[in-house]
């Protein structure tokens, strides 16, 4: 497949969606806070229950690609941690490089994208993908943006905030009735409910993440060259690497895999730097304002590397 054909079947949209969300977040009041409060908590659970309550998704597949997510963070927030030192990034910042280098946009850009390119298959194992990270992120990632200031009480409280993820109630409540052998029908009126409603989160998902960058300060692009080249340069590098240690027996799932940690910075750890950094005064500001960039420049450079990941992934060339 050409890389002009990989655009307008897979890219375009999302960029199409984002771009009418861009221009209503620069040309309105719209309040982009209550529209994430309600597709975080409505309709991205909507399409994780239906998705993972209907997918061909195996078990050990599951299993393999929740290990492979976790390696992959792991692998990504040390990586970067590394290149911070090397690279002398003042300590305010270090916590953002971090963040913004190893967690992926999977959900609002990730979710849409492999549903374009793999369909039902690849909506299920973006939304297995979304979940595990979001349980590293009110863990692990807490305990990265609290350390700098030595609060315990912040990162403990992380294991309370992932019992409030919906997300995971969904993928609870899925996971129990496949277990139980007492899925609705698929063409019943419960399940056709929560299909509508599931497939109402993608464009309201990318016209979420436009409205965000339209408040974007464009400040601060020098800094973000590093977490721009980690994220969209080596992460996919490392996805791969992680992909054929794991050794998914689906090469669907592995492709799946490659590309979302190839998504760009999420927007998610921004919120996290904001809430438990709001002690130190101007430097939350700074670290806010620099994360917002990366976000800012990923998504937009991230056209170029999807584009090309999908042009390999139907040409044959990766897994």
């Amino acid at each position: 497949m050409t890389l002009f054909g990989a655009f307008t079947s897979a890219i375009l949209p999302i960029v199409a969606i984002a771009a009418v969300g861009y221009a209503i977040g620069r040309t309105t009041d719209v309040a982009v806070g209550p529209l994430n409060t309600v597709a975080l908590n409505f309709f991205l659970p909507a399409l994780v229950f239906h998705g993972i309550a209907t997918t061909s998704l195996s078990g050990s597949a599951a299993l393999s690609l929740v290990v492979a997510v976790v390696a992959y963070l792991l692998a990504l927030m040390v990586l970067a941690f590394v290149a911070g030192r090397i690279f002398d990034v003042p300590e305010t910042l270090l916590s953002g490089l971090v963040l913004a280098s190893a967690f992926p946009n999977s959900g609002f850009v990730g979710i849409p994208l492999a549903s374009f390119v793999f369909g039902d298959l690849g909506r299920t194992t973006a939304t297995v993908f979304l979940t595990t990270q979001s349980v590293v992120l009110y863990t692990l990632g807490v305990y990265v943006v609290s350390a700098r200031e030595g609060d315990a009480a912040g990162a403990t409280s992380a294991l309370r905030e992932v019992f409030r993820l919906p997300l995971v109630y969904a993928v609870a409540a899925a996971v129990l009735v496949r277990l139980l052998g007492v899925v609705p029908p698929v063409d019943g009126t419960f399940m056709t409910t929560v299909d509508s409603v599931g497939a109402a989160s993608i464009p309201l998902m990318l016209t979420v993440v436009g409205i965000q960058l339209a408040d974007v300060d464009l400040g601060h692009l020098r800094p973000t060259a590093l977490p721009a080249v980690l994220k969209l340069g080596i992460a996919p590098v490392v996805g791969a690497a992680i992909a054929l240690v794991v050794g998914f027996a689906n090469p669907a799932v592995a492709n799946i895999f490659m590309l979302e940690c190839a998504t760009p910075a999420a927007v998610t750890p921004l919120a996290l730097v904001i809430a438990y950094q709001q002690a130190d005064g101007d430097d939350a500001i700074d670290t806010a304002e620099y994360m917002s960039t990366v976000i800012f420049v990923t998504t937009v450079a991230s056209v170029v590397v999807l584009t090309g990941l999908v042009a390999a992934i139907r040409s044959g060339w990766l897994f």
